[in-house]
Parts: C-alpha cells; sequence; structure tokens
C-alpha cells in the first residue's frame, strides 16, 4: 500500500472507530531508504468485533492483510523480576552464569 492509501486508511479507521493514539500507525516497508512512493506497513491494534469493519477500510484502498495476530501472543515472556509502578517487569539483561 502506497503512503497516501495509507494514510486514507488511517483517517477513515480514526472517524469510525474508537482508536486511541497510538493504536494504529504506519511506517516503510523494506527500511526507512526506500524512495519516494514506496510501499509502506500499516499496523495497528483493534477490538476483535470491528475487524471485518477494519478489514473491509483497508480493501477500499487497495490494501491487504498479511497477519492478523493475536497481540498477546506478540509480547515478549516476562522474567520473575521486580515490577515497575506501572504494573511492568524490568528486563535486568541476559542471564548471568556463575562460573565454578
Amino acid at each position: 500500500m502506497e503512503a497516501e492509501a495509507a494514510s486514507r486508511v488511517i483517517s477513515r479507521m480514526k472517524a469510525r472507530l474508537d482508536l486511541g493514539p497510538d493504536d494504529v500507525g504506519i511506517a516503510p516497508l523494506g527500511g526507512v531508504d526506500q524512495p519516494q512512493g514506496a510501499q509502506v506497513l500499516l499496523a495497528g491494534r483493534f477490538r476483535e468485533a470491528r475487524l471485518d469493519e477494519i478489514r473491509s477500510i483497508i480493501e477500499r484502498d487497495g490494501g491487504e492483510i498479511v497477519a492478523d495476530l493475536d497481540e498477546g501472543r506478540t509480547k515478549p515472556r516476562i522474567a520473575s523480576t521486580p515490577a515497575t509502578a506501572q504494573g511492568r517487569s524490568l528486563w535486568n539483561g541476559p542471564p548471568h552464569l556463575a562460573k565454578g
């Protein structure tokens, strides 16, 4: 999908759906050094009940859904470390092996 079409899709989604400011975005497909007019990737976090409507909005502008992932499966595993004030675990780097 081209950037202009992706921007139209995002505008339609924000007008019709209850999306937060960080729930949908676009990025260059393949890297930031792509030429003007290169394809982009549209990614978002959507309520499952609205997926048919979202699919329709995306396909209307020539886009296609290449992955439909449950966000719970994409999050990294959380190690048993102390939690922060937001309830998230802290990552302390890779494990250290004791020599001995």
